[in-house]
């Protein structure tokens, strides 16, 4: 059955919207039409078999997050022995996460299936692993797997040793209060849609039109349709950058008129949406620098508080790059994007929302 079909998207300039959603969403697009051509697959369990898995090689990214997710997990249903870290209190051996990694891996089409993972007793070394004899993870997925989890114990995220009955030293390990801290504040990949849309719904200010393209990126992505992915994540931030610039207004109206007057004389002539938002930045930045004029302390502190949040790098990513990046795709003009550049930049979004929607909370809260 194949799993990936063409859908045709008239899409809108670079920071606009898919026109045939634009009308209803008042999201109008700024610029000329552009074409989009977005590949993605309705069945991600059966992607892979599409693919030539001699030409897939997993990165030390990907790696860390199935050992980080494999630690996390707390549903024994999803796990190959109905048994998680969790009930063992995050001690184990590196077999049972070895285990637990390929398992998981299969599940979200990163690992190829190619032997049943034999069973084996919680807190027992297991067996040397050789791949297609009782691992799927080949010789340099293996290589890799190790590498990562010396790098998370020199990283004090695992200790060697377990106490309960294992053993002082490694393959038996615990994980620390600070690698506890850190698989719950783990990022979500894009390879596990279920998971990444879970976090972007739980931002309560997100409307169905963001999650609408994000959810499209996912799709492209998980159809190594990596080009297309950014196009669509592109217009998600566009969207968003909207917004911002809209609600801005409306605050400054409420509570700055002034700064709204000079905002709005900013604005005047700008239709593209990265023009608008630089002038966003550039009243934000003022608004930054108002001090309580009875307190002379400063005047927005929440505001001041989310800067640090949104460093200049994201801001940077998000308002040139998948604007050009975007450009240059919709256009034939050769730019390829590899996994690991939309890994990279689809893993950091969710942070990015996050923090931006909070600022739209606070325009929309004193508008």
């Amino acid at each position: 059955m194949a799993c990936i079909r063409l859908i045709y998207l008239q899409t809108c300039d670079i920071m606009g919207a898919v026109a045939p959603y634009a009308a209803r969403n008042n999201h109008t697009p700024l610029r000329g039409e552009q074409q989009a051509t977005i590949y993605y697959d309705r069945r991600r369990c059966e992607k892979r078999n599409l693919l030539d898995w001699r030409d897939f090689v997993m990165t030390s990214l990907e790696m860390r997050n199935l050992i980080f997710e494999a630690l996390a997990e707390k549903n024994p249903e999803k796990t190959p022995w109905k048994k998680t870290f969790e009930m063992y209190g995050y001690r184990g051996t590196v077999s049972a996460l070895r285990a637990l990694v390929e398992y998981i891996g299969i599940e979200h089409g990163v690992i190829e299936k190619v032997v049943e993972i034999p069973t084996m007793a919680w807190g027992v070394p297991g067996e040397y692993p050789y791949y297609l004899s009782n691992t799927n993870l080949d010789n340099d997925n293996l290589d890799l797997f190790n590498e990562e989890v010396h790098l998370m114990t020199y990283h004090n995220i695992l200790s060697p040793g377990a106490i309960g009955g294992y053993g002082d030293s490694l393959p038996y390990f615990h994980v620390t209060k600070y690698g506890l801290k850190c698989i719950e504040e783990r990022d979500i990949f894009p390879y596990d849609p279920d998971a990444y849309m879970q976090k972007i719904s739980s931002i309560s200010s997100i409307d169905e039109w963001e999650k609408f393209y994000i959810e499209q990126s996912l799709k492209c992505y998980n159809a190594d349709a990596f080009e297309s992915a950014l196009i669509m994540i592109g217009l998600a931030g566009e969207y968003l950058a909207t917004q911002l610039i809209e609600k801005m207004e409306s605050f400054l109206a409420n509570k700055e008129p002034t700064l709204q007057a000079t905002y709005v004389n900013a604005l005047q002539g700008k239709n593209v949406v990265s023009q608008r938002y630089a002038e966003y930045e550039n009243i934000l930045l003022e608004v930054l620098k108002l001090k309580d004029a009875t307190t002379n302390q400063i005047k927005y502190p929440t505001l001041k508080g989310l800067s640090p949040s949104l460093d200049n790098a994201a801001k940077a990513i998000y308002a040139t790059y998948l604007r050009l990046t975007r450009n240059e795709l919709a256009h034939p003009s050769g730019l390829k994007v590899d996994r690991v550049q939309c890994l990279s930049l689809m893993t950091s979004y969710i942070k990015y929302c996050e923090t931006q929607h909070k600022y739209l909370d606070f325009y929309t809260a004193n508008s």
